[in-house]
C-alpha cells in the first residue's frame, strides 16, 4: 500500500503539467481593466508594450468563467457570468497576481463577493494571448 506522502507526490505530477501557469503580462502592459466587447462579451483590455516599445491597445475575450451561485468559476465556452455579477474588474495585486473580482447573484438571488485568478495570460509583442 502507498503512503499518503507517496501518493500525494504522484498525485501532483500527474496534475502539475496541467496547471496554468501564471499570467505575465501585467508585466509589460498598463491601464488593465475589464470591459464589455462585441455585443455582450466580457473583455480584459490593456495598452501593451510591443517588442520595439511602442504602446498599443490590447483586448482578450475572457472564456468559460461563469457565475455558479455567486461564486466566479472557471470552465469552457464563452462567458456568461457578466450577465449576472456586478461591480466587475480586474486587479493585479503586489506579488504580479492577476484577478477578476465581482459582486455576483447567488441562486437565492442575494450578492456574493467574488474572485476568480485569471492564469496564461501573456503579452505576444503587444497582442494579448491565453
Amino acid at each position: 500500500m502507498l503512503n499518503k506522502t507517496l501518493f500525494s507526490l504522484i498525485l501532483l505530477a500527474c496534475i502539475a503539467p496541467f496547471a496554468m501557469a501564471a499570467s505575465s503580462f501585467q508585466n509589460s502592459c498598463s491601464n488593465i481593466e475589464f470591459a464589455y466587447g462585441n455585443g455582450s462579451d466580457a473583455t480584459l483590455k490593456a495598452v501593451c508594450l510591443q517588442s520595439d516599445g511602442r504602446a498599443v491597445p490590447a483586448s482578450l475575450t475572457l472564456q468559460g468563467i461563469s457565475n455558479q451561485n455567486g461564486k466566479l468559476t472557471q470552465g469552457s465556452g464563452a462567458s456568461s457570468f457578466q450577465q449576472s455579477c456586478g461591480n466587475i474588474q480586474i486587479l493585479v495585486g503586489g506579488g504580479g497576481d492577476v484577478t477578476l473580482s465581482a459582486v455576483c447573484r447567488t441562486s437565492s438571488g442575494s450578492p456574493n463577493e467574488t474572485s476568480l485568478s485569471l492564469d496564461g495570460i501573456n503579452n505576444e509583442n503587444g497582442v494579448l494571448t491565453q
